[in-house]
This record gives C-alpha cells, sequence and structure tokens, in this order.
C-alpha cells in the first residue's frame, strides 16, 4: 500500500473498504479528498463518491453543522430559486457521474445526489470534498467561503513516520 492511503486511512481512523483513488490534496501535500467507487469491495452501495480526508476541514466542518448551518443553507435553498437551480444541477450531474462508474452487474443501486442526499443537503462534509474535487459545488463553495482555505502550518501526519504530528493543530 503506498504511503498516500496509509495517510487517508489514518485520517478517517479505519481501513479503507474499497479501493479509492486521492482526487486532492493540500497545501502540505497531503490527502484532502478521495474518490470512492458507488459499491465498497463487499457490494454494499455508497452514495458519497467523494470523500473528505483532511482532519482540518472535518473538524472546522462539524463545527459548523453543530451551529446549524444545514438548516440554514436548506432554507436558503427553498426561498433563493438561483441557489435551489445551482443545488439541483449539482444533485442530478453528480448522481449521473455516480452512475457511470456503477458496476452493472450489482442490481442494488446508491441513490440520491451529493452524499446520497435527495431532499436537502444533508451532510456539509460530502459537499465541500465534492467541490474541492470537481469545483462544481455551490454548496461546498459556500462551506470553504465560510472557513477559509487549508491554513495548517504543520501537517496533520507524518509521511515518513506515520504517526499523527503533535505540532498539528487547527487554526480558526
Amino acid at each position: 500500500m503506498d504511503k498516500d492511503k496509509q495517510i487517508v486511512e489514518l485520517q478517517i481512523g479505519r481501513k479503507l473498504r474499497s479501493e479509492s483513488k486521492i482526487i486532492s490534496k493540500c497545501h502540505l501535500n497531503l490527502p484532502t479528498v478521495i474518490e470512492v467507487p458507488p459499491h465498497l469491495d463487499d457490494g454494499t452501495p455508497f452514495p458519497t463518491t467523494f470523500w473528505l480526508t483532511c482532519p482540518m476541514y472535518n473538524k472546522k466542518i462539524g463545527s459548523l453543522e453543530s451551529h446549524g448551518m444545514i438548516k440554514d443553507l436548506d432554507e436558503q435553498i427553498e426561498n433563493n430559486s438561483s441557489l435551489k437551480d445551482k443545488w439541483e444541477e449539482r444533485q442530478k450531474s453528480y448522481a449521473k457521474y455516480r452512475e457511470e462508474l456503477v458496476d452493472k452487474k450489482n442490481p442494488i443501486k446508491p441513490q440520491g445526489g451529493v452524499g446520497g442526499a435527495i431532499n436537502s443537503i444533508k451532510c456539509l462534509h460530502a459537499h465541500t470534498a465534492d467541490e474541492l474535487a470537481t469545483n462544481q459545488n455551490y454548496i461546498g463553495k459556500i462551506v470553504i467561503e465560510s472557513l477559509g482555505s487549508f491554513n495548517c502550518q504543520n501537517p496533520c501526519y507524518n509521511t515518513d513516520t506515520l504517526e499523527k504530528n503533535p505540532d498539528w493543530k487547527v487554526i480558526w
């Protein structure tokens, strides 16, 4: 296994459940987003094509979610037709992209758009990963604008020792 995939497993705190591809890296050259196939190795449908691995963004986005940003953005989507159009367009194009990756032999298909969502945003992490991977997700763009870009001064993990870097911290 290459070091990038080992770093991803450290970042997410578990072994990968399928062959995944690193899609983007941060300013310190560490993985930030992986592409996950529509079915995991055991055949389980997996609706989240782009998975956020970056500990900095995961921590910051968790804070935004706990402070109600999903509900706020869902309300904005309902009240702003331009934003709703952008959200719906990406939901459809995301699902179409994922469908193109599906193994046609597997009868169980992942559902929904970004992160499997159908009627609401569901997960800011998934939208942010999608934006970092494709630059096509307006909700992810809003999240990144709210948080700023990568700003770690030290890497989250040491690529030589494959250990968490004790000097890493989230800078708000």
